[in-house]
């Protein structure tokens, strides 16, 4: 752990709720850290902000990224952490919103921690930090790398979708029953109406409705807000190996009857081929992601979407077929 590590707030009308969440925040990723052994070097700054987007655009810039991070920003789901890095693994800066702490404030706004509420948080804290430690531990991956726009929509989607996988894996002994079920029942949600949305994506643009790049752009974003909520459910699922049949059988029933039950199934089993080479320290490149990349690749197609990488004067690009 960095012993210059700060916590950072920003927006707080109150300096003493302000105070005490940055103490609790530093309090819980030291016991964490400890507990857990995370190699969490390298974690330069917290940035708790009750403006999420302005504080994602003001790291990425500080960092001298060219666009902002994008986030997931649905009806279904809403992004509330996400860690920035710089360069090759140089520094991280981890952005929370202040709706990660929710359980945190009572109902009129007052920050009160305690044994009942405490929990919920603590468990997100370390998911947050088993990313920090995985990034540590694959330093062979160089994620300042520039992609194109067919990696952005495959490759960075394994690796990203994957990196959640392991996430909520590696962090579910700290999960209290209330929250794998939230996740579990969102990934529900999303499993039955996300594919719809994106068919009439597709079909919106088929009848002229909607540009080719308005229409890609949206359905990119269900594709991976589809694989990134499989992603946190199933992590929880394969780590207490949870019968969805015996324990959630409408969610069972929801991955079956689904047009993507085939490729969500293989997602998985190319989820757990990568987490065994990582634990086996065998993961060498970005090309021991190429199943999870088939996997979401097969995804585009099941909506008549196939991606082509294209080469020209200006570099790589992509091109959409749409069927």
């Amino acid at each position: 752990m960095e012993s210059d590590l700060m916590i950072s707030l920003e927006g707080f009308p109150s300096e003493s709720d302000a105070n005490l969440l940055g103490n609790t925040v530093m309090y819980a990723i030291r016991t964490l850290y400890q507990q857990y052994q995370l190699d969490i070097s390298r974690l330069k700054r917290v940035l708790i902000s009750t403006d999420f987007a302005s504080a994602l655009a003001s790291v990425t810039t500080g960092y001298g990224h060219v666009l902002p991070a994008s986030y997931t920003n649905s009806k279904q789901a809403k992004a509330i952490a996400q860690l920035i890095i710089k360069g090759a693994n140089e520094e991280f800066t981890l952005v929370l919103d202040i709706n990660f702490f929710f359980d945190w404030f009572n109902s009129e706004g007052k920050l009160v921690i305690n044994e009942s509420n405490l929990p919920a948080v603590l468990h997100m804290i370390h998911h947050e930090l088993i990313h920090i430690h995985e990034k540590n531990v694959l330093t062979q991956l160089d994620y300042s790398r520039l992609i194109d726009d067919y990696d952005d929509a495959l490759l960075m989607s394994a690796t990203r979708s994957w990196s959640e996988y392991l996430a909520n894996l590696k962090s579910a002994n700290s999960a209290p029953d209330e929250t794998i079920k939230l996740f579990l029942e969102q990934f529900d949600t999303i499993i039955n109406e996300v594919p719809d949305e994106i068919s009439s994506l597709v079909l919106n643009y088929q009848n002229r409705l909607i540009p080719l790049n308005k229409m890609y752009i949206e359905a990119k974003q269900r594709i991976k807000l589809i694989t990134t909520s499989y992603a946190y459910a199933f992590g929880y699922v394969d780590a207490f190996n949870i019968d969805l049949n015996t324990h959630f059988s409408e969610i069972a029933q929801s991955l079956e009857e689904s047009k993507l039950s085939h490729t969500l199934h293989q997602l998985g089993k190319s989820f757990k081929g990568v987490t065994e080479l990582y634990e086996q320290g065998l993961i060498s490149s970005f090309d021991d992601f190429n199943q999870i990349t088939k996997a979401i690749d097969n995804m585009f197609k099941v909506f008549g979407l196939t991606l082509e990488r294209t080469f020209d004067e200006a570099g790589s690009g992509l091109y959409i077929h749409v069927n």
